[in-house]
């Protein structure tokens, strides 16, 4: 049976359960008043504009230079009583947050974060621009899309027990023999010849800790157990397995060590930590992956985290410069720990790779490679869906692409051995032990990378991530119809650099066009000690930017933006309300594979 056709990358962010991505997202429900302005609300040039809203003819002001993100400047002027929730960046880390919210009518204090000077807080959406004013307030964002939030703030989950990490031996337990693998991107990717003596050392990972944020782990599966340590941050649930299945599946291309061979990840012998962001059903709002972040941040120490792997992507677009997301991974970068996360599955439309961690010059993301399931790469090719181009910063993204097509990986059972949601959505994927399931998109290729990275470390442990970074990304090979920059990630090139590695300077991001960091910048706009400016004053800000190509009528009037888009069924209060946003719609759109691409 032939596969069927890809869904068009540019037919819009939010779809049906069939656009699916291997990235995931962190949506709410929207009003379904609010929902249509929201997506308009980047489109101004530098000084504030009136635009129409196309569901309600009114006239919508934006203002660029207020310290809000757009939706909420038009949430605010749509529908101001509604509560929305929202994340408030902090000037100072040593500044209160009640005292901020203490002068606002109906706000109300929700959560704090140490990974970056914010909290989460439920306001009014007329009195965000009241906090807005206030000197010691950085920038607000959306902790989601908005709603209409419960004005009693939720219950704080008690927090779990610290778990002890495996402890390992003094040395590797044993070799693996790749001629039983029944995979073939061990091979594409250069593991196995990391993992052969023939050199005189072994690269598995051996020793090295990696988290994973996602959606938690099946730490009974015969190929994660003992190597494996699961917490859970999210507070609507009550256990750090993975019911939904995104996290397991993940977790094997990392550090799966099938006792047969025939199912090995990238480091088998590494250690991983999984990080439980999601509930059961693989919903998130954007201020669990912050919790997450800053868990962290919190226990790296501790647990001697070197790299972090988030397959996943916030909902809306926001530049890294007011992103928290994109604060908090940058900080733990800053900290030493090597941050790999998935660029999306929106293909080459104009807004693919603006959505936050993806989007930060800092990290490393990673586009999808189809590697044909055969080790010769003169069939490879780009997956279509693979997101690609510039960031709203003129950042070129991704960093490198590596296998994310038809990945065979470790299956959750479930919560309880109830099976997992991934199972029950795509049976006709697992594999003939009940223990595997195929899956593609970005999600599958970034554990590649954060796989390469552990075996980079164990063999020098000492590389920062900028030298990570630099050696995974400029050692790749070509590949056929290659895209642009993004070569395929290529291990053994990269441990043999790694004997002589680039200086550890501070990182100068790809600058794809004019508008991206000057040579002489800083990429980080929070280290634990003080906000960059660098990029309220440069290019970001200018009038070229608000006025150029990006956000041309050509832009917002296509397909993508037309008032049949904005007026039509899609954003009924039964779209808003219904199957496109329950956790069945999700849990398929952002965690997965898209149904057609496999």
């Amino acid at each position: 049976m032939g596969e069927p056709d890809f869904p068009h990358p540019g037919a819009g962010r939010s779809t049906t359960g069939t656009d699916t991505q291997g990235a995931m997202s962190f949506p709410r429900k929207a009003h379904a008043l609010v929902a249509p302005a929201l997506a308009l609300t980047m489109l101004l040039p530098s000084v504030a504009t009136p635009i129409a809203a196309a569901s309600t003819g009114a006239a919508i002001v934006l203002d660029p230079t207020r310290k809000i993100h757009p939706m909420l400047q038009a949430g605010a002027q749509l529908d101001p009583a509604s509560v929305v929730q929202v994340i408030v960046q902090k000037a100072k880390a040593d500044v209160k947050s009640d005292t901020l919210l203490s002068k606002i009518p109906g706000a109300q204090l929700r959560e704090e974060f140490s990974v970056i000077p914010g909290f989460v807080a439920n306001l009014p959406q007329a009195e965000v621009a009241l906090l807005a004013l206030n000197p010691d307030v950085r920038y607000i964002s959306p902790d989601g899309t908005v709603d209409v939030i419960p004005a009693k703030p939720a219950k704080a989950s008690k927090a779990a027990a610290r778990p002890r990490p495996p402890k390992h031996g003094s040395h590797s337990r044993r070799g693996y023999d790749a001629s039983k693998l029944l995979t073939t991107f061990p091979v594409d990717s250069g593991a196995v010849a990391a993992w052969s003596t023939s050199g005189g050392h072994a690269e598995t990972g051996f020793g090295i800790s990696v988290a994973v944020i996602d959606s938690g782990l099946d730490a009974a599966h015969p190929d994660l157990s003992g190597q494996v340590v699961a917490v859970n941050v999210n507070r609507n649930s009550q256990t750090a397995s993975d019911g939904y299945g995104h996290g397991t599946h993940v977790a094997g291309i990392i550090n799966g060590h099938d006792a047969d061979d025939q199912y090995l990840g990238i480091a088998p012998e590494s250690t991983l930590i999984s990080v439980k962001v999601a509930d059961d059903n693989g919903s998130a709002y954007v201020s669990d992956l912050l919790r997450g972040l800053d868990w962290v941040a919190a226990n790296r120490d501790g647990y001697r985290i070197r790299a972090l792997n988030i397959s996943a992507s916030v909902s809306f677009p926001e530049s890294y410069a007011t992103s928290p997301v994109d604060a908090a991974v940058e900080r733990l970068w800053n900290d030493g720990v090597a941050v790999v996360t998935s660029a999306g599955n929106l293909g080459a439309a104009p807004d693919a790779v603006w959505y936050a961690p993806g989007n930060d010059p800092q990290v490393i993301t990673v586009g999808c490679l189809d590697e044909n399931q055969t080790a010769t790469p003169t069939d490879d090719s780009l997956c279509s869906i693979s997101s690609r181009g510039l960031t709203e910063d003129g950042v070129a993204k991704p960093d490198l692409v590596a296998p994310g097509r038809k990945i065979v990986s470790t299956l959750s059972a479930g919560i309880n051995g109830q099976g997992s949601s991934l199972a029950a959505e795509f049976p006709q994927r697992i594999s003939a032990d009940r223990e595997h399931i195929s899956l593609s998109g970005t999600s599958m290729a970034a554990p590649m990378v954060t796989g390469a990275i552990a075996l980079l470390l164990q063999k020098h442990s000492n590389l920062t991530p900028v030298q990570l970074k630099q050696l995974v990304a400029t050692t790749t090979r070509p590949y056929p119809g290659q895209a642009d920059g993004a070569g395929v990630l290529n291990i053994t090139a990269a441990l043999a650099a790694s004997d002589h590695p680039p200086a550890a300077s501070k990182q100068v991001p790809l600058v794809g066009g004019s508008t991206g960091p000057s040579q002489d910048a800083s990429t980080i706009v929070w280290d634990g000690a003080r906000w960059t400016t660098t990029y309220w004053d440069g290019a970001r800000w200018t009038s070229a930017y608000w006025d150029g190509a990006r956000w041309t009528s050509a832009y917002w009037d296509g397909a993508r933006w037309t008032s049949a888009y904005w007026d039509g069924a899609r954003w009924t209060a039964t779209a808003w309300d219904g199957a496109r946003w329950t956790a069945t719609a999700w849990d398929g759109a952002r965690w997965t594979t898209i149904t057609s691409f496999d």
